[in-house]
């Protein structure tokens, strides 16, 4: 999905940045990117989460703002990281009120130093997405060469993590049903099969948990887990509200029930977000 910095901070500037000023904003526009990006449903990713108000978080990526309050609220301290200025504009500007958030214009590599008791990577953007190039498709060259950035990625970023301290992940699966049933996946983001991502977090060391937001992390409606996985007929709403109209191959209510029912929902859960321990 394309960055709409610019388009939010003239908007901000026209309704204001405040929780009215984003309701308005929300009210009034029917563009789909911006409901990704402003809707307070977001934060249902997070807020369960059990953060002391002693804890030092590392965001790594803006994303708008959309879990930073929500971080900031129970945090004694939130660190911004992010390549785009634009991006950390519109989240200072959101949060302008919050005194405990720390806004700083950098890439993860610059942050070799600091550890945190929490560290959050959601959503994150490829290489080429991050450096503004164009990706074409690359094949199964293409693949490996995302597999191990996104490897490296997840690696530099545990990094960062105190021991006893989390890191909190969150991305598509690559093999999501919806992509079987017609759907694409966003070529800016980086995405993962289920066994791959274990396959990185076991690298790890620790532990890590796996769920399963639906429709997916962005606008999570319901989070399953291992612990608790959907059963037949249960699942909610299958489609996110940003979500482009497409084609649909086979009807993936009536598949899903049949995965659940087999006990194969985790595979094809059409995003994942999993906590590791640092051990």
């Amino acid at each position: 999905m394309k960055d709409i910095s610019y388009d939010i901070l003239d908007l901000m500037e026209q309704y204001g940045s405040d929780e009215e000023g984003i309701q308005a904003i929300l009210k009034q526009g029917n563009r789909p990117e911006l409901l990704m990006a402003l809707s307070p449903i977001r934060e249902n990713l997070i807020d369960w989460m059990e953060i002391g108000p002693e804890d030092r978080i590392l965001e790594i990526g803006s994303g708008y703002g959309a879990l930073t309050g929500c971080l900031a609220k129970k945090a004694g301290e939130v660190l911004v990281l992010d390549s785009r200025p634009e991006n950390l504009e519109v989240n200072k500007k959101r949060h302008k009120e919050k005194t405990n958030i720390r806004y700083q214009y950098g890439e993860l590599s610059d942050m070799k130093e600091e550890k945190f008791d929490q560290v959050y990577l959601v959503g994150p953007k490829t290489r080429e997405a991050e450096m503004g190039i164009d990706k074409r498709a690359e094949g199964h060259n293409g693949r490996a060469q995302a597999l191990s950035y996104c490897r490296q990625l997840i690696q530099t970023a545990a990094g960062l993590v105190k021991p006893g301290g989390l890191l909190v992940l969150a991305l598509p699966n690559s093999k999501a049903l919806k992509i079987w049933a017609g759907g694409q996946l966003d070529e800016e983001e980086l995405s993962l099969s289920l066994s791959d991502l274990k396959n990185i977090v076991e690298q790890l060391g620790g532990s890590g948990s796996f769920y399963y937001p639906l429709p997916d992390y962005k606008l999570p409606a319901a989070i399953y887990s291992d612990h608790y996985l959907p059963s037949k007929g249960e699942l909610p709403n299958l489609f996110a509200e940003y979500e482009k109209p497409r084609y649909r191959l086979f009807s993936e209510e009536a598949v899903y029930d049949m995965i659940c029912e087999a006990g194969g929902f985790p595979q094809f859960a059409n995003s994942f977000f999993v906590i590791w321990e640092k051990r």
